[in-house]
Formats: C-alpha cells, structure tokens, sequence
C-alpha cells in the first residue's frame, strides 16, 4: 500500500488500511530525510491505538531501509503520563514493549523523560533534553515528522489520582 499524497485528506475503511498506510507514510518521509549521508530522522509518537498500530505495520515498512536507516532516527513522546515506564499508563512503555523490541532503534536515540523528577523538574528535563536533540536549525530534512520543541507543559495531576501528562503543543 501507498501512502497518500501530502496535504489531502485520506479516509481509511479499517483501522488495519489506516495503520499500513501510515506506516508507509513513515517509511518514506524517513527514507526522504535520510538521503544524506549525516541526515537523520525524527518522529513524535502518541500512545492511544496509534501504539498497536505502528507496532502491527512499521517493522515490515521500513525493513528494506535496513537497520543502518534505523540507527539514524530519534524518537520523542507526545502525550506521556508521569509515571514509572513499566507502568501501563506509559506511553514510552508501551513503545518499548511492543515496537522498539523488534527496530534496531539505539536507546539512546530515544528521548525520554524521567519518571524520577516531580513532575515540573520533569517537564523541564525533558524540555532541555528535547533541544539537545532536536535543536532549532538542526538539519532535519524538512519532509520529517517530530515533536514540537517550543512548548512542553506539565499538566496537573487529576483529583481521583490520574497519571500527570506532558503535552506538547
């Protein structure tokens, strides 16, 4: 499957069309930034069914690329919850359980936050941690697909006890 062209608006008939279509849309935006020869590729991830989706689509899709092709991606986290990554709430969790186990993605192309820090610190860490690699006038190819740098804000923690949740905008 194609992934559709840029800018139009694509309805899926199933959850399964839309997870392989944009797997390729992936894929592709990857493989264009990655022409160079010290290019890289960033990719902001959300959790929701966006997590099974990828994790069913994505190995396949971007296999031809080849594991070199991964070794130059960074990826960063939307929507994550403050709390430990085992948890289930843990958007990074997630990823690591059902789609960085199968990409050859180096941990330390996996920008995290830190569970540890209250959840201001945490922000803020994550914030600085962001910029470190993804820095403004970085050489990202302008095809790519990331997590916006310019604002991350804790949001407060629920009355009933709900996970805190970064959100980027």
């Amino acid at each position: 499957m194609t992934a559709p062209a840029p800018g139009l608006i694509s309805v899926f008939s199933s959850p399964q069309e839309l997870g392989a279509s944009l797997a390729q849309l992936v894929a592709q935006r990857a493989a264009c930034c990655l022409a160079g020869a010290r290019a890289r590729f960033a990719l902001g991830l959300s959790g929701g069914s966006l997590v099974s989706m990828l994790a069913r689509e994505l190995p396949a899709a971007v296999a031809p690329a080849g594991p070199v092709s991964l070794a130059r991606w960074t990826l960063g986290f939307c929507d994550e919850r403050l709390v430990p990554f085992d948890h289930a709430e843990s958007t990074y969790g997630l990823y690591r359980t059902h789609l960085l186990s199968r990409l050859p993605i180096p941990e330390s192309q996996v920008i995290t936050i830190n569970p540890e820090l209250p959840v201001e610190e945490a922000a803020e860490d994550y914030a600085k941690k962001l910029s470190q690699e993804l820095p403004q006038g970085s050489p990202l190819c302008p095809c790519h697909l990331t997590t916006s740098q310019d604002c991350l804000l804790p949001m407060p923690r629920h009355s009933k006890g709900t996970p805190s949740r970064f959100s980027t905008c």
